[in-house]
């Protein structure tokens, strides 16, 4: 009998309420939650189901009216100096709310008029409108196999040369990241970027995995994601699936730009998770989901794991 194995199952229970307990404490519908991190969610939230409405083949007039009232409540209620990302993504929606019903003669009544005296407050503090809905001309979703040639060609780097990657690279690297798709537009990944050999060290030491190449890398993403973008059973496990999302366009615009990329599993338990939150900085509001070992790929010919994959035909079952 393997008993570490039988040790390790019958320790899971303790982790899994150490997860609980840090959902309790951080979480968007926990009264220790602050109130800017809960309003400012439900106002995203809720400012996408909008742009949502609107993009539908006809939408119909008047909806979300129920929405749209709790939304207009959140932003009476939202403070002055808070993230004004929200405030922006609304003020795009409503204002093509608005805008779609005119352009189609369907009058609002006095709903209309809350909504006009939120834009025009919005429009009076300097809000620059951002959200709504956008024209993708269907030429955009031609075949293009040398992205696909592109994505099949992905391999985990480990050989890296001695030098830390620019900013403007890490700034576009975001840039492409944040164009995963997130639930409900929640965007609540967050991306740590370390090149500082002292704390990249510390950081491949906790983790564990990287012990072959640990000294070859200069640079380091820890990916993570806000518990307070969560709440309730059913979104358990979704800021892990955002933050997959995320790393797997960060890999991605990372061989885009040139750069080798290798992904390092963060399954470990909470006393680690903790000590790597330490070492990184990193808020203790925010699940760490993968570390990604990145840079510039040494200019040698690269021996990489092949790293087989098993057939399109076993994963895949077309009911």
């Amino acid at each position: 009998m393997d008993y570490k194995a039988l040790a390790n199952i019958l320790y899971t229970p303790v982790e899994y309420f150490l997860d609980w307990v840090r959902q309790l404490r951080w979480s968007k519908a926990s009264p220790l939650c602050s109130d800017e991190l809960q309003v400012s969610y439900d106002i995203i939230l809720l400012a996408h189901t909008v742009e949502k409405g609107l993009s539908v083949s006809h939408p119909r007039p008047g909806f979300g009216y129920e929405k749209i009232s709790k939304l207009l409540g959140y932003l009476d209620a939202y403070k002055q100096g808070w993230w004004v990302f929200p405030l922006s993504k609304s003020y795009g929606c409503l204002l093509e709310y608005m805008d779609w019903h005119s352009s189609i003669g369907h009058e609002l009544g006095d709903f209309g008029d809350r909504i006009s005296a939120k834009l025009a407050e919005l429009d009076g503090a300097g809000v620059v409108p951002l959200g709504g809905t956008k024209r993708i001309d269907n030429s955009s979703l031609s075949m293009d196999e040398s992205f696909e040639s592109s994505l099949l060609s992905r391999f985990s780097c480990r050989r890296f040369e001695d030098k830390v990657v620019d900013q403007d690279i890490l700034l576009r690297i975001a840039d492409v990241a944040v164009r995963a798709p997130s639930q409900c537009n929640r965007q609540s990944v967050r991306i740590h970027c370390y090149n500082s050999p002292e704390k990249v060290d510390r950081l491949l030491r906790l983790q564990g995995g990287a012990e072959g190449f640990r000294s070859s890398v200069k640079n380091l993403f820890v990916i993570t994601s806000e518990i307070s973008a969560w709440s309730g059973a059913k979104a358990r496990s979704q800021a892990y699936v955002d933050g997959a999302l995320v790393a797997m366009q960060v890999l991605n615009a990372c061989q885009a730009l040139g750069l080798g990329a290798c992904p390092l599993n963060l399954a470990v338990l909470n006393s680690t998770e903790s000590k790597i939150i330490d070492a990184g900085d990193i808020p203790p509001g925010e699940r760490l989901v993968v570390m990604i070992a990145f840079g510039y790929p040494e200019k040698v010919e690269l021996k990489v794991a092949r790293s087989e994959r098993i057939s399109a035909h076993k994963i895949m079952t077309v009911h």
